[in-house]
């Protein structure tokens, strides 16, 4: 059963790469299985856990939005959590922010409120195509944020043989430090594909991805790092990054073919 449950402010950490996802992949929940939506309604989440990946199993799918809000005008919902609060190197999330999350099956992953909706249809519509999906990271706390970047400062360290400045400026090109990561709004989900469980750029040529960046934005999502737009987001490509806006948001996003920070200028 899914519970709800209210936070304060939590830091996390973006993507990292290579030999890196073993260790992201322990501390991240895996929920197996898909969803799948009966004509009356009914729903079922079939779940499992899996120890050597963290994340959980979940689908998408297709449906129009209508009509379309001309600029970044705010769309707030639920507990007030702000849509279109922008979170990255240059912007931190606010020192008073609080979110109510919403617990997926396993208990150990949670989105914000706002989105849980959103993206239990997608991930429900998705399976019911024959996508199979793991949800591999929502909210992270700002403990699990530092710890992340620790680890990846040190593994950086200790493979390239790199000075601990050296190693962080490289790091913070994917994982941010505590208070600068959209997964501590809970408005951000890395979403891969049942059978390759990797945060690296081969997530895109799965099914499951690919389905998922060309229908997102119908359910209020886009693909918050998308390639070739490093200078603009201040981070690496990430195909498997997906953030909530709201549908009109994501559709005028997606439909230009710009970030969320151009959107919001």
């Amino acid at each position: 059963m899914l519970e709800n449950t209210e936070e304060k402010r939590a830091y996390a950490p973006e993507r990292p790469s290579g030999e890196r996802e073993l260790q992201r992949a322990r501390r991240q929940c895996i929920l197996l299985g898909a969803a799948a939506l009966l004509l009356a309604g009914t729903q079922i989440w079939q779940l499992t856990h899996k120890k050597n990946a963290a994340t959980e199993g979940n689908s998408i799918q297709v449906v129009r939005p209508a009509g379309e809000k001309e600029g970044a005008a705010k769309e707030t919902a639920g507990s007030g959590a702000d849509l279109f609060m922008l979170v990255n190197k240059d912007h931190a999330l606010p020192e008073d922010y609080q979110v109510q999350l919403h617990w997926l099956n396993n208990g150990f992953c949670a989105v914000a409120e706002e989105m849980y909706g959103a993206l239990k249809e997608m991930l429900t519509d998705g399976s019911a195509k024959g996508r199979q999906f793991v949800v591999a990271s929502g909210y992270r706390s700002s403990e699990q944020q530092q710890e992340l970047l620790e680890e990846d400062i040190q593994a950086s360290m200790e493979s390239g043989g790199l000075t601990w400045q050296e190693a962080y400026e490289q790091e913070t090109r994917e994982t941010m430090p505590p208070g600068y990561s959209e997964h501590e709004t809970g408005l951000a989900a890395d979403i891969v594909s049942l059978d390759y469980q990797v945060l690296d750029g081969g997530q895109e040529a799965t099914a499951e991805n690919q389905w998922l960046r060309e229908n997102c934005w119908r359910y209020g999502f886009i693909l918050r790092y998308p390639d070739g737009t490093e200078e603009i987001t201040g981070i690496s490509y990430e195909p498997w990054h997906f953030r909530y806006v709201g549908k009109e948001a994501a559709r005028e996003i997606t439909d230009r073919g710009i970030t969320l920070e151009e959107y919001l200028q």
